[in-house]
């Protein structure tokens, strides 16, 4: 019964979450889209050069920057300090999204590697005790559910004050650049601006939401695998085929996962 009720609140919690931060997946999409604003940043420098001139101004020189034309998110790598920096030739919010990620390569060393090195053992440690429990080796179900909630406690406040943190003064950095660049009439970087903030009004909401949500889903995996290796014990079903308990265990997984991703994506 208790698996019913963790399963019941995760589920709403997710609901709340996204009601009362306004969480809206299609205004995220049709945030990034206006031709106009895109013709002010084309002025600007191609991004390799906008991200080493933002450094610059940072006095951060020691960061490694790399392009990749097939991905198309931006991200910073704690661990080797470098900015992987996307495709982004008709994005008008590039200027923003870079200054993000040199924001990121300046905040605390520590808390970054932290974060970096803790959400990569949290992954193999839920795939670990994931595959464990459905093959009989792990039986405390209850205890792992609350491990579990521990890590995504730690990794949710990381991880959301490094972002709230990059996402709240990239703005800033991005307006000190376009006013030492000073290539914009006032009327174009107020707008360009403008549409900044918009952004970050809508992204921070949904930043905080997908991380949430994230945490939550693991843990409402791994309880369904409880439920699910209680229901073979209770009707006796293919008890002693491991093998078999597996793959259906894997079935009724994904049909639950199924589930609270639509959930996500309502």
């Amino acid at each position: 019964m208790e698996y019913i009720v963790i399963i019941f609140l995760i589920i709403m919690s997710i609901i709340v979450f996204k009601i009362v931060f306004k969480v809206r997946i299609k205004e995220i999409k049709r945030v990034n889209e206006n031709k106009e604003l895109e013709e002010f940043t084309n002025k600007f420098p191609e991004n390799r050069k906008v991200t080493e001139e933002i450094l610059d101004m940072m006095e951060n020189k020691e960061v490694t920057i790399e392009e990749e034309k097939d991905t198309k998110t931006s991200l910073y790598i704690a661990i080797t300090n470098k900015i992987i920096i996307s495709d982004m030739k008709n994005n008008y919010g590039r200027i923003q999204t870079i200054a993000h990620e040199c924001v990121h390569s300046c905040q605390d060393r520590t808390l970054l590697l932290f974060n970096f090195i803790f959400a990569n053992l949290n992954n193999v440690y839920f795939l670990v005790i994931s595959i464990l429990t459905l093959c009989s080796v792990i039986h405390n179900y209850m205890l792992q559910i609350s491990i579990l909630t521990i890590l995504f406690l730690i990794e949710f406040s990381v991880r959301g004050f490094l972002e709230v943190n990059a996402m709240t003064k990239s703005r800033f950095v991005a307006e000190k650049y376009i006013d030492k660049k000073n290539i914009l009439l006032n009327s174009e970087k107020e707008k360009l601006l403008k549409e900044y903030d918009k952004i970050n009004n809508v992204g921070i909401p949904f930043t905080l939401f997908y991380l949430f949500s994230k945490g939550l889903i693991k843990i409402f995996i791994y309880t369904m695998i409880a439920i699910i290796i209680n229901l073979i014990w209770f009707f006796n079903i293919i008890s002693k085929n491991k093998t078999c308990k597996l793959i259906t265990g894997f079935i009724f997984l994904f049909q639950s996962y199924n589930i609270i991703i639509k959930v996500y994506k309502s």
